[in-house]
């Protein structure tokens, strides 16, 4: 199927390599493939043992002059311990009309905080499961110029939620339109992510604590993420629970948003909140209703950022009082609009009127899941059916 990410894959593997990141089974390895064909070029799988040699031998040395193919997929690269030194050895090479797109399942962002810097040899691209406005538009859509007048445009987009809450946006099981397949698939993914994936970035042991630790994260969505009760319930150090869910994070199972805090007096400024990228896996129906919107949000979020729109950033708003709204979006860190989810109510929540004492000017949208509302409230709330506003980002 088509992804709204193809000619961006074009155009920034131009001049610099590109990173492709993002889940396990989102279609990265699809895209690169795509990318070779149309160009002629060829893919090298790190997974696959005949490839890893030729990438040994013939990509990372000098041996990369003779070439036959200027448009190269490196998929799974991270997994090779010195990959940043030798993607900078390829890059200073300077290989004539070479164009690199490397691919990973686990975030290679990292190489910024280690010795072999890639700085300025690099594109990087975050590629997130389907959304509505991908399936409905598949057009990229730039950050809104005025919060205030989204164009809420429809399409279709009720069937389109339902489908996405039962087989989440993950290309395969979403088109196979299967949730006994979704099921199995799910079950699959997270049993290879823990005891493939997780193996290949770090030195974890006791793999049977951390499937234990992803079953809890389920029942923990939407709310700040306690380390210290999840220590508790699994029976290990702080600290160690501390790292696990920053490998989880590494290898997108979820990914976590802070509190901001900025200017609002009794507010929280330590607890993040969790949210996986597979969110048809939970249960209860309004915490899935959350994440989904979350994803949906996140994706946008880093498309921008990703492209040189800002530094964008999504955080949430969380007093002392427990008076919370669940998402503020924020450009250099001044928030642009704020997004709260109601499930079953289209009743206005009151953490806006707190919030809209430190910042009136912000637009706020409360989302529901009603379908086929939209209207300004009194008080300057936009309440919106989510499928409607989701329809209008990425």
């Amino acid at each position: 199927m088509k992804r709204v990410y193809g000619s961006w894959i074009e155009k920034l593997a131009t001049n610099k390599f590109l990173f492709l990141t993002g889940p396990r089974q989102v279609g990265k390895t699809t895209l690169g493939l795509q990318w070779t064909k149309k160009n002629n070029g060829s893919s090298l799988n790190w997974d696959i043992p005949e490839d890893r040699e030729k990438i040994l031998e013939n990509i990372f040395t000098k041996r990369i002059h003779s070439i036959q193919h200027n448009y190269l997929l490196l998929d799974e690269i991270h997994k090779y311990q010195r990959w940043k030194a030798a993607l900078k050895g390829l890059f200073d090479r300077k290989v004539e009309n070479l164009h690199l797109v490397i691919t990973g399942s686990a975030k290679m962002d990292t190489y910024q905080k280690g010795g072999d810097s890639l700085l300025g040899r690099y594109e990087y691209l975050r590629i997130y499961p389907l959304t509505i406005g991908e399936l409905s538009h598949c057009t990229f859509k730039k950050p809104p110029e005025n919060w205030r007048n989204l164009k809420l445009q429809t399409h279709d987009e009720e069937s389109m939620m339902q489908k996405l809450e039962s087989l989440s946006g993950f290309p395969e099981p979403y088109l196979s339109n299967d949730l006994l397949k979704y099921n199995r698939w799910s079950t699959l993914r997270r049993s290879n992510l823990i005891r493939q994936d997780l193996r290949d970035i770090s030195d974890v042991r006791f793999i049977t604590l951390v499937d234990h630790l992803t079953l809890l994260l389920k029942d923990r969505i939407g709310a700040p993420l306690s380390l210290n009760s999840l220590r508790q319930d699994i029976q290990i150090g702080f600290d160690t629970v501390s790292h696990w869910i920053e490998l989880l994070e590494r290898l997108y199972y979820l990914f976590r948003i802070s509190p901001f805090s900025k200017k609002i007096q009794r507010s929280l400024s330590k607890e993040k909140k969790a949210y996986l990228l597979d969110w048809a896996q939970i249960k209860d129906s309004a915490s899935r209703f959350e994440n989904l919107i979350a994803c949906h949000l996140l994706k946008s979020i880093h498309f921008w950022k990703d492209l040189g729109y800002g530094d964008y950033e999504l955080n949430y708003f969380r007093d002392k009082d427990k008076r919370e709204i669940d998402f503020i979006i924020t450009l250099d860190r001044r928030p642009i609009v704020a997004i709260e989810c109601k499930f079953n109510s289209d009743e206005i929540s009151s953490s806006f009127f707190q919030w809209k004492k430190y910042y009136p000017k912000v637009p706020c949208y409360q989302l529901i899941r009603k379908p086929g509302v939209s209207h300004l409230a009194p008080s300057g709330i936009h309440i919106v059916s989510a499928g409607r506003f989701l329809n209008a980002l990425n």
